[in-house]
């Protein structure tokens, strides 16, 4: 068929809110495609680990094999010792899960689908991979930016600093300082929708020289007393060294307000009094946004991308701390 037209469906995970039907059309895809290619600039005949469609079509078309990660993190560990590919493409949760078992890296490794830390990144370059990046994507605009581990650790400022939009990616800021994206490989529509150029991406973000710092998603906001605290200008502070995951969320008191719990997952092997005591510093100077209360404990984990819940990790707080003024 020759022309433009639909391509693909693909719905969000609704992790975030209900799940959407997101339609791409022939020519966004291909631009999508292109961009990856041009993103990660896989070489012929070198060995390419990941499992996104974005990825291994564009790895495919420039003649690099191909290889899905393997489930088991042991499993994928001997595999990136076996492959040593060019280019790996895993989750946040696969990245942590490999960095466990022992796994070390080569060539380029790309992370996205759910938050990366720097010192994810960090661990991911001192296991041997030349270089990290975390990416910014949605579903229906990807890939939107990119950072690679040395800019991202360098960042000193709240938020979370994900990059500068890639080439031919526009951005602005919509009500409430909500991120809103465009550009050629943005979808086309939502099903049963009209075409819209801009995606709303539901996370609030400030420019920063040319780059994005996401501040959070609009719906997470916590009310506290007459304060408005958005977790994701704070939580990167609170990935110190032993810190797996980190949440900042809010536990409904009564008469609509909130009380603001940090639930924070140990690294494997972590002493949790070290945690504890590393983490006093970032806690302190978060100023009138500082937590009324510290959880030690997993944070769970939802979606095909596996990212962490808050709802569930709110449900969590307010089930183990119990009433006011308890820590754990």
């Amino acid at each position: 068929m020759d022309g433009d037209g639909d391509a693909v469906i693909v719905f969000t995970s609704g992790t975030t809110s209900r799940p959407r039907a997101v339609v791409h059309s022939r020519s966004g895809l291909d631009a999508g495609m292109a961009q990856v290619a041009g993103l990660v600039r896989p070489a012929a005949g070198e060995p390419v680990l990941g499992g996104t469609f974005f990825v291994l079509v564009p790895s495919l078309a420039s003649g690099a094999p191909v290889a899905l990660p393997a489930r088991s993190p042991r499993v994928l560990a001997r595999q990136l010792r076996r492959l040593r590919p060019q280019a790996a493409y895993l989750t946040p949760p696969q990245l942590r899960a490999a960095l466990a078992a022992g796994a070390g890296f080569t060539g380029r490794v790309w992370t996205g689908s759910a938050p990366a830390s720097a010192d994810l990144l960090t661990r991911v370059k001192a296991a041997g991979a030349d270089e990290a990046w975390g990416v910014y994507a949605l579903t229906e605009l990807f890939p939107a930016a990119a950072v690679e581990q040395a800019e991202k650790a360098a960042f000193t400022g709240d938020g979370d600093l994900v990059g500068e939009p890639l080439p031919g990616v526009g951005m602005k800021s919509g009500p409430a300082g909500e991120l809103m994206l465009s550009g050629p490989a943005a979808r086309h529509r939502y099903l049963g929708e009209e075409p819209d150029p801009w995606v709303r991406t539901g996370d609030r973000a400030r420019p920063d020289g040319g780059r994005i710092v996401l501040e959070g998603r609009c719906k997470d906001m916590v009310l506290r007393g007459a304060e408005n605290i958005y977790p994701g200008l704070y939580e990167p502070a609170l990935h110190v060294p032993g810190v797996e995951l980190a949440l900042l969320v809010g536990v409904p008191v009564g008469d609509g307000d909130e009380r603001l719990v940090a639930v924070v997952q140990p690294a494997p092997g972590a002493d949790r009094a070290r945690v504890r005591a590393a983490l006093a510093g970032p806690l302190a100077r978060m100023g009138t946004a500082r937590p009324d209360a510290l959880l030690l404990a997993d944070v769970p984990l939802a979606g095909r991308s596996r990212k962490p819940d808050r709802a569930a990790a709110a449900r969590l707080a307010a089930a183990r701390l119990g009433a006011p003024g308890r820590t754990r």
